[in-house]
């Protein structure tokens, strides 16, 4: 039978803002052992802020993404009931995004947190099958050799504490509570996959719509507005690309930059990024296919033109002979 546990519920929502929200209150990301890299750290605007009986919760903006951030402290709950409060602070964090107006993609992080423990290691063999189960996100017992990986596969900072990661849930172990880095670290990666598949599906609509299009029925102004639209879009989508890969610049902490490449292998990010890049590519290529078009069309143009002239400098030489 699985044991109980008491500790704290970290769950992180973040969504894709539809129109900008700002706040006069701002905020740093939480990381204290990067004080000479102050300035290349992320600013969030800070939109709420609300403390209830054992649970607060924070509602932050970094540029048109929104973070909802919710903590519970919890005290001897067992699998059942740590799920159940897992699925209450869920909706109540997805009523946050709603309210706000944010888009239909997001992306969900759940924190387990433990500080009341003698040694980490200890800690984790001890319940370690409760702690899969919660990692995995199923009331079903978890086979062996997932348990040894993940024994296995984890991140430490000190011999005091120590960190656990999966797809969508993780577990921190610190005698002093201070795990607020590493929530951040994890919005942060939330924050950077989330918005690539974004912008993979922005990317699969413009395909979709220019490859749509007749080009060889619309005419030479028509093409040449169509250009310069997808000419604009493509300076925009290496903008927002650009934006993307560059939502944290770990400088100068090994622990952190461990942590979030972790984090960016566990959610898949480089091949986020290659479908990106593939389809950008694809983009440059209709770019090309509609410039060649617009060529064409200017060049029969061209010579219709020519043609016309010939034929009025004729016809004028003609009436001058009559």
């Amino acid at each position: 039978m699985d044991s109980v546990l008491s500790g704290k519920i970290v769950q992180i929502l973040v969504g894709y803002l539809k129109e900008n929200i700002y706040s006069e209150q701002m905020m740093k990301v939480r990381m204290k052992r990067i004080y000479s890299y102050e300035e290349f750290l992320p600013t969030y605007s800070l939109i709420e802020r609300i403390t209830e009986e054992n649970k607060e919760i924070a509602i932050k903006v970094y540029e048109k993404n929104i973070i909802v951030e919710i903590v519970k402290d919890f005290k001897n709950k067992d699998l059942v009931e740590l799920f159940e409060i897992k699925e209450e602070l869920f909706d109540e964090a997805f009523g946050y995004l709603k309210k706000y107006n944010a888009d239909k993609f997001l992306e969900s992080y759940t924190l387990y947190c433990f500080s009341d423990y003698s040694d980490p290691d200890s800690f984790i063999k001890e319940n370690k099958s409760i702690l899969a189960k919660l990692l995995k996100n199923q009331y079903e017992d978890v086979p062996e050799e997932y348990v040894n990986e993940i024994l296995v596969n984890k991140i430490k900072y000190s011999t005091k504490d120590l960190i656990i990661l999966d797809w969508d849930n993780g577990i921190i172990l610190d005698k002093n509570e201070d795990f607020w880095e590493e929530v951040d670290i994890i919005e942060l990666a939330c924050i950077r996959v989330l918005n690539l598949r974004i912008f993979d599906n922005m990317l699969s609509e413009a395909i979709q719509y220019f490859t749509k299009l007749q080009w060889e029925k619309l005419g030479y102004f028509k093409l040449k507005k169509l250009s310069k639209d997808l000419y604009l879009q493509r300076i925009s989508y290496i903008s927002y690309f650009d934006s993307i890969e560059n939502v944290l610049m770990l400088y100068g902490d090994r622990y952190y930059a461990e942590l979030y490449e972790r984090l960016c292998k566990i959610f898949y990010v480089s091949e986020w990024i290659k479908r990106v890049e593939k389809k950008m590519e694809m983009i440059n290529d209709i770019y090309a296919m509609i410039r060649q078009s617009l060529t064409e069309v200017y060049g029969l143009l061209l010579e219709g033109t020519i043609v016309t002239l010939i034929l009025l400098e004729i016809i004028l030489a003609l009436v001058k002979i009559v």
